[in-house]
């Protein structure tokens, strides 16, 4: 397992106790009072364009067949309809899954939607995921457990530093750790891609009894479909777009 990503630590003094926040901020006078190290070991990848011969790939081809160079969109209203079209796509995915989200909870949906992608990649699919840090405290073991799966990669954007109080971080780093990734899409094959105001959890697939978000994603084929893969890439290789393990 590559648990290269704990050791990330923004440069300058360690903050642990509560107490010295006002010290801090005082000291700090509230810009960015620390960074992250050099990202270096990450290696640059790209979506895949050789996709046209697979399932979705000659679906889409039929679908364009009358309309070439247009792109079709259907929307998707619906919470259960937006988690069933992502594992849909999941389930008939061959050669890559992208997937770029702001918040992943850690709930019955959040998992759910992580078995497709171990599914996926468990056929030989190639699974990037981007997930923004901001959701992810203390579940670092987790995550990079999904990135021992050899077919899957998963990146963090913007890591808060792991020694230090996040809380902390956000009143004493304002400007640096508030820099967060609001993006959601999800491509596969870059042949389909869903993309829109939902987040991974149970509140926007109607999963919640106590909290139901009225969100709306949009299911894209066509041209469309590279430019959010070009925009995930751009995402995806940036330099606070952080790995788990440097051999991938």
């Amino acid at each position: 397992m590559g648990l290269a990503f704990h050791t990330i630590k923004r440069s300058g003094k360690a903050l642990r106790r509560p107490g010295r926040a006002l010290l801090w901020m005082a000291l700090c006078g509230l810009p960015a009072c620390a960074s992250l190290p050099e990202n270096t070991e990450r290696q640059a990848s790209y979506a895949l364009t050789d996709t046209q011969d697979t399932e979705l790939g000659r679906a889409t081809h039929a679908a364009q067949w009358n309309e070439p160079g247009k792109s079709g969109f259907y929307l998707l209203s619906d919470g259960l309809d937006a988690f069933a079209a992502r594992a849909l796509l999941a389930a008939k995915a061959e050669r890559s899954i992208d997937a770029q989200y702001y918040l992943l909870h850690d709930d019955l949906t959040g998992r759910l939607f992580i078995a497709q992608l171990i599914g996926a990649a468990d056929r030989g699919v190639r699974v990037r995921l981007l997930v923004d840090d901001m959701d992810l405290g203390g579940r670092d073991m987790g995550a990079a457990l999904l990135d021992s799966h050899p077919n899957i990669q998963v990146r963090l954007f913007n890591p808060f530093d792991r020694d230090i109080y996040r809380s902390l971080q956000l009143l004493t780093d304002f400007g640096a750790v508030t820099r967060r990734m609001h993006n959601k899409s999800f491509t596969v094959d870059n042949q389909l891609t869903i993309l829109g105001g939902r987040n991974i959890g149970n509140e926007y697939f109607h999963a919640n009894p106590n909290l139901d978000f009225k969100d709306l994603d949009v299911l894209a084929v066509g041209p469309v479909v590279n430019e959010v893969s070009a925009a995930f890439d751009n995402y995806w290789n940036n330099e606070l777009a952080y790995l788990f393990s440097p051999t991938k």
